[in-house]
C-alpha cells in the first residue's frame, strides 16, 4: 500500500497555533523541540521515541498526540494505491508517488474552487532525481487545461512548490506523515480497529454538495 497525504492549513493559523502546540507537546515529553514526529519511529519506538517502551509514557504520549491531531484545524486530501492491484491491472504503471500526487493536485484545485485562496506546497524531499520528476508532474499540471479548470485558474491558485528535508522539522510535513499510516491501514482493511483513523476521518475534504469524502478527500486507486 502506498499513501500520499496532504494537509491543508491556513497560513496564519499554522504559524500561530499549529507550530506552537506541536512544540509544546515535544517539549513536554522530550525536553526539546527538534524532535521529528515520524509515524514509523513512533510505532516501533525507535530513535527519540525509545522512551515509549515504557507503557505509561506511551499511553500518555499517544493520548496527547491524538488530542493534538484531532483538535487542530486542517483538511486532508490523500491518495492511496494498492501496488499489487496496480501491477496486476496495468502492464507498465507509472510510479505510485506520481500518480498519487496528480490525484492530490486535481482535488486541491477542486477544494479551492472559485475562491481567491492560494496554496503553497511544501513536500518532503526524496533525493534530487525524485524531486525533479515530482516537480515535472506539478508543472505539467499547472500549464495544461483540465476538464473543470483552465490553466490560468490553476496557476493563480497553486503559487509555489518547494522540497524540504525532514531535518528542517516542518510540522506540516509531520502531520501528513502521521495521518498517512492510519489511512493506509483503513484502505487495506476497514474491519480492523483503527483508532487513529477515527480521529482524522472528519478532516477529509468532502463533496461540497453534501456527499462523503471518497474521491474528494481520499482517492483510492485502482
Amino acid at each position: 500500500m502506498f499513501v500520499l497525504a496532504g494537509c491543508i492549513v491556513d497560513f496564519d493559523y499554522y504559524t500561530n497555533i499549529v507550530e506552537k502546540q506541536a512544540k509544546e507537546l515535544k517539549l513536554k515529553y522530550f525536553g526539546r523541540d527538534n524532535i521529528i514526529f515520524r509515524s514509523y519511529d513512533i510505532r516501533k519506538q525507535k530513535s527519540d521515541f525509545s522512551i515509549l517502551v515504557n507503557r505509561k509514557k506511551r499511553e500518555a504520549f499517544y493520548a496527547d498526540l491524538d488530542t493534538l491531531v484531532s483538535s487542530l484545524k486542517f483538511t486532508i486530501i490523500a491518495a492511496a494505491i494498492n501496488k499489487t492491484r496496480l501491477k496486476a491491472q496495468y502492464h507498465t504503471p507509472n510510479n505510485p508517488y506520481y500518480i498519487c500526487f496528480q490525484f492530490i493536485l486535481e482535488r486541491v484545485v477542486m477544494y479551492l474552487g472559485r475562491s481567491s485562496e492560494k496554496l503553497i506546497f511544501r513536500i518532503e524531499s526524496r533525493e534530487t532525481h525524485n524531486d525533479q520528476k515530482l516537480a515535472k508532474v506539478y508543472e505539467d499540471f499547472r500549464y495544461n487545461d483540465h476538464k473543470i479548470f483552465k490553466k490560468e485558474e490553476i496557476q493563480s491558485k497553486l503559487v509555489d512548490l518547494s522540497f524540504n528535508q525532514k531535518i528542517q522539522n516542518i510540522i506540516g510535513m509531520q502531520l501528513a506523515d502521521l495521518v498517512a499510516y492510519p489511512i493506509g491501514r483503513w484502505v487495506l482493511d476497514k474491519t480492523k480497529e483503527n483508532r487513529a483513523f477515527t480521529y482524522i476521518e472528519k478532516k477529509f475534504h468532502t463533496n461540497p454538495k453534501g456527499g462523503g469524502y471518497l474521491n474528494y478527500g481520499l482517492k483510492i486507486f485502482p
